[in-house]
């Protein structure tokens, strides 16, 4: 209880490269302190949900792996004391940890759906949690989750981070330098584009047809091979799981506005054809060009011209209990088979749980939309 109650520290990019100036053992030290109370705090919150959020039958699992891997921790210092952070046997038990917590978003997901329907069994089935987000409770649980992702955020990008140092792995796969887990010379276009290719390949299976991306008024490939591209020091794993929420978004909207303008003659996956020659409206990226603006100021603007959204709707988009996709799972037993399919949207987490990512190194995610006209987010990095 009291570490659960001690603050988590969120480290900063700056924290984490001079970490790789960091020896073995003070890396070890600094990545055990933070599981102590991260594991600690990861379990306080999600058994302090308020409204029976707690009981769901997914949270409860989830609270119970945190508790175990807490005990395992403090059992292994007791044991070996602190001189043994350094040994093997102790990195197989980050590593277990770090492994173990890989469908955690899923397994919260799935409470979120067991939650709703406790609800809908007492309330009746048209109940809509986030139409009451102006509840104190809802706001809550909401706030609660954020925080339970932002320290489930911390212990995994620091158990990867402090391997990464100590495996010396100091370029990626493209030849990029990396210290630990930041890329210290980020092209965030680059990451937009392998986000809009991941996309476009959804699209293309769902729909037949998909959107395309601008960048300044230029095609994101063409955009990226001319060569001279923003940087900065980032971790790009966070960077592509932002980009790749924002763009999936983006492309439904647009297909569905030309859905519904009956630009489309197959409007469903499945129903054969081929690829459609309508002319679904792109995706526009705006960035600013100057790099010494980005040493500043990191900013990025998605346009999309679909179906947008009225303030009703763009009021519930950061929570956590709506998605506007109607053939999301309806009951919580659906969630693993629908996430295997890799659907295009559905689970309503994408967007708050990019918005942590974001505000984590103190950026943000902004949303403006007009019905009928399209929506504009805007990411600051």
């Amino acid at each position: 209880a009291d570490l659960a109650a001690s603050p988590l520290e969120k480290r900063s990019i700056d924290d984490l490269i001079q970490l790789g100036k960091a020896s073995h053992k003070e890396r070890a030290l600094q990545l055990h302190e933070t599981l102590k109370v991260g594991l600690a705090r990861c379990a306080m919150r999600l058994t302090n949900m308020p409204l029976g959020f707690c009981h769901a039958p997914s949270i409860r699992r989830v609270s119970l792996t945190y508790v175990q891997n807490f005990k395992q921790v403090m059992e292994f210092e007791d044991k070996e004391g602190l001189s043994g952070l350094c040994s093997e046997e102790y990195n197989a038990i980050t590593n277990g940890i770090f492994n173990q917590h890989r469908g955690t978003m899923l397994d919260v997901a799935k409470g979120v759906f067991e939650f709703n329907e406790d609800l809908n069994q007492l309330f009746g089935p048209d109940l809509e949690l986030a139409e009451l987000r102006h509840l104190q409770l809802i706001q809550d649980i909401e706030d609660s989750l954020d925080e339970f992702f932002t320290n489930r955020l911390t212990l995994r990008l620091m158990i990867s981070h402090i391997q990464a140092l100590n495996a010396n792995k100091n370029v990626n796969s493209d030849g990029e330098a990396m210290v630990g887990v930041v890329n210290v010379s980020t092209h965030p276009i680059t990451i937009l584009s392998r986000a809009y290719v991941a996309t476009r390949f959804m699209c293309m299976r769902d729909f037949q047809t998909a959107p395309e991306l601008l960048v300044n008024g230029t095609m994101h490939d063409e955009y990226v091979q001319q060569g001279v591209q923003q940087h900065f020091a980032y971790v790009h794993t966070h960077l592509f799981y932002i980009f790749l929420e924002l763009v999936k978004n983006a492309a439904r909207a647009s297909i569905e506005r030309a859905q519904l303008e009956g630009l489309l003659e197959d409007t469903f996956a499945g129903n054969g054809g081929g690829d459609s020659k309508a002319e679904i409206p792109s995706i526009r990226v705006t960035v600013p060009e100057e790099q010494g603006i980005w040493d500043h100021e990191r900013s990025v603007k998605l346009a999309d011209h679909g179906t947008g959204m009225n303030r009703r709707v763009l009021s519930k988009a950061f929570s956590y209990f709506y998605s506007s996709v109607k053939a999301r799972p309806t009951i919580a037993a659906e969630v693993s088979d629908f996430d295997r399919r890799m659907p295009l949207a559905g689970f309503g987490f994408g967007l708050p749980i990019s918005r942590v990512m974001a505000r984590y190194f103190a950026g943000d995610i902004d949303v403006n939309s007009i019905p009928g006209q399209g929506t504009d987010v805007y990411v600051y990095l």
